[in-house]
């Protein structure tokens, strides 16, 4: 019976200390969750804000040309406004006779007479029609700009992780939109197959998208530097390749090395000369693309320049 009893003493003591081995472990793994946890936290603010500081990046390449898309239907804004105070007189010529009328201090010889006089400057009907004219022109001007400095404001302001579901053709118009002035010297073709519908975050889709898409044209024009009968194109295509939609972006540019192809991708790294690249932007399209739990890939074409392939899961 005491042998059974100091048996019983030694596993509880056993048990005793392994219990505390285990408690001591599993508090000392809490800690370490914990830590992991926080630094987890402090990269994701780290990839926001690199993120962020790309887009700033890039406004500035976009700026001139944002400003040129804007001026172009304010300066018809504006001269449309110029003829409106022309008309002005004219106008207020043809309210006054007609209250004149309405309140008997002209009779209808008179009010004719002096009727026929203004028509000789310009048409009732004339002004009608140019004032309508001028009027949707301002309205179309009105909405270009609107439509720019929307989609600005979406691209480059601060979001949290605001996951939506949009087309892909929805990110493919929207960034070509905003580097129109970059790429009206390319010849740019979209063929995107309707309904491909991913869900992520759509400015930080656009940053990745505008990050290839100035590449490529730089590309396209450094060729052209050196040829000048060289005739750049971009084509974006998109189209469902199993549960993922595919988007590539192919160039007829320099292309890229072969021997550091594999690098393009690295943090830092740049093909181009110093100075002229930070050697993020298509580090941080990496990191979007990541996030978005797709895949991004860059290889030369047979003939010249590069395609950029990038696959997202598809919404279901």
């Amino acid at each position: 019976m005491q042998n059974y009893y100091k048996a019983y003493m030694r596993e509880k003591q056993a048990r005793d200390e392994l219990e505390e081995l285990l408690e001591e472990k599993t508090s000392k793994l809490y800690a370490l969750n914990i830590e992991l946890e926080k630094k987890i936290e402090i990269l994701q603010r780290q990839q926001v804000a690199v993120v962020q500081s790309e887009k700033m990046a890039t406004l500035g390449t976009l700026s001139a040309g944002v400003a040129h898309e804007i001026n172009n239907p304010l300066a018809y804004l504006t001269c449309n406004l110029d003829t409106l105070a022309e008309y002005t007189d004219d106008i207020n010529e043809y309210l006054s006779l007609s209250s004149k009328l309405i309140n008997s201090e002209v009779d209808l010889s008179e009010f004719s007479s002096a009727i026929a006089k203004l028509q000789q400057n310009i048409s009732i009907a004339d002004l009608i029609q140019d004032i309508n004219d001028i009027t949707d022109d301002c309205k179309e001007g009105c909405g270009r700009i609107s439509k720019i400095v929307a989609n600005l404001l979406d691209f480059a302001k601060p979001t949290a992780e605001s996951i939506l579901e949009f087309e892909a053709l929805e990110i493919i118009e929207q960034t070509t939109q905003l580097l129109e002035n970059k790429l009206k010297q390319l010849h740019v073709t979209i063929d995107c197959e309707p309904e491909l519908i991913i869900t992520g975050n759509k400015p930080n889709l656009t940053q990745a998208l505008i990050n290839i898409l100035v590449n490529a044209a730089q590309s396209c024009e450094s060729k052209r530097s050196d040829d000048q009968s060289f005739s750049p194109m971009i084509n974006i295509r998109a189209r469902q390749e199993g549960e993922n939609a595919l988007i590539e972006i192919q160039d007829n540019g320099q292309g890229v090395d072969p021997q550091v192809i594999n690098r393009v991708f690295d943090p830092f790294y740049s093909t181009k000369p110093l100075g002229e690249g930070t050697g993020m932007g298509l580090a941080v399209v990496y990191g979007i693309i990541s996030n978005h739990l797709g895949t991004v890939s860059i290889d030369n074409n047979i003939d010249s320049g590069v395609t950029v392939s990038i696959k997202i899961p598809l919404v279901h």
